[in-house]
């Protein structure tokens, strides 16, 4: 069983220190991942000032065509920002504001039998080594 993993991470566009941060989501389908990518996107421009300096027609014209099946709507917006043929997430200072990431891995489950040998062995040297319980 696979896992999706979406990434965001956001350049601040600043030319003198761009501050960079990331966050995270998972999904267990491609479809979701897509929609938390467009999430991502989505809130970015809502926080930003993109609609400011951008005229983004290309985004409207999307979201008429494709406002009736969801489905298509998110993988034709992700496809449209991934493109970014408008300019909505790229700095003035810093080539890219936003840059969204889908990644798949296989669900592997938790072996906890080694995290428990260590808690013992760090157990047994305080108590050993150091001399408390």
């Amino acid at each position: 069983m696979s896992v999706f993993i979406v990434t965001a991470t956001h350049t601040d566009d600043d030319y003198k220190r761009p501050y960079v941060s990331s966050e995270t989501a998972m999904a267990s389908t491609r479809e979701d991942a897509i929609v938390r990518a467009v999430e991502f996107y989505l809130d970015r421009l809502d926080e930003g000032y993109a609609f400011e300096y951008h005229n983004p027609t290309g985004l409207s014209e999307i979201i008429k065509q494709h406002r009736n099946n969801s489905k298509a709507l998110f993988s034709a917006l992700y496809d449209y920002f991934e493109r970014d043929p408008e300019g909505l997430f790229t700095g003035e200072y810093v080539p890219e504001t936003l840059s969204v990431t889908i990644g798949e891995s296989d669900h592997v489950p938790v072996n906890e039998k080694p995290i428990l040998s260590t808690i013992d062995e760090i157990t047994r040297y305080i108590k050993e080594e150091l001399g408390k319980d």
